[in-house]
């Protein structure tokens, strides 16, 4: 009989957003009662605590809606052949998973959605002027963010985001910097679009997608073969 004491968890960050991959080990419990998991920009993610290493109480916060759920299993569910779905009750949809490691990235694959699917999901689309435009725009910054060129020039790359009717306003929580895209036209698509790298001005105040001021700070594919 083979007994695993290894999983993987990867679980949705509440406060970054990204998909955070973390090994989890029976025998981190060694000496302890309880793991707590933490992702790379400080937000805790995930604890694990048992007394008798059979029954496990799993509290996780929810990139969902907020709140965080709680689950009582067995350690074969955990480490186990299968993967353990970290569900939101409200969304009935999984914000992680817990299991075997190429299970477990199989499943984080196969849930992957852009943020404008989420959006959508969510019933934001009824709350913009334009769903078509906001949509378009929220998953290229989404692309933008998973590779890495989304950020503030002050050297913080975790921008947080609001949706509004009619434009997404992202700001910096570290140097107050703002940028402004207006979603509410065709128009405002293809300047945003173009951007194969977008970084806030420090302590500033920046329209992103609107002649105002120029894209001091965004740079277009035209300009990367110059």
């Amino acid at each position: 009989m083979i007994l695993a004491t290894n999983a993987t968890v990867a679980i949705q960050c509440p406060r970054c957003g990204q998909l955070e991959f973390q090994a989890l080990s029976l025998f981190a419990l060694a000496g302890r009662e309880r793991i707590r998991l933490a992702c790379d920009c400080g937000a805790p993610i995930l604890d694990l605590a048992s007394s008798d290493r059979r029954q496990f109480n799993i509290s996780y916060q929810c990139a969902f809606c907020g709140e965080n759920h709680y689950l009582r299993v067995n350690r074969k569910v955990i480490w186990g052949k299968e993967v353990l779905p970290l569900i939101c009750p409200e969304m009935e949809s999984s914000v992680g998973f817990i299991g075997p490691k190429q299970k477990v990235a199989q499943a984080c694959q196969e849930r992957e959605k852009s943020i404008g699917e989420l959006a959508a999901e969510l019933g934001y689309e009824e709350e913009f002027e334009n769903p078509e435009v906001m949509l378009k725009i929220l998953d290229h910054l989404h692309r933008l963010a998973k590779e890495g060129e989304l950020g503030c020039r002050c050297g913080n790359k975790q921008l947080s985001f609001e949706l509004l009717p009619d434009r997404i306003e992202l700001y910096c929580e570290y140097c107050e910097a703002l940028g402004i895209i207006h979603a509410d036209n065709a128009d405002n698509i293809q300047a945003v679009e173009g951007m194969t790298s977008l970084y806030l001005e420090e302590n500033k105040t920046w329209q992103i997608n609107r002649p105002v001021r120029g894209q001091h700070f965004a740079k277009t594919k035209e300009e990367e073969h110059i």
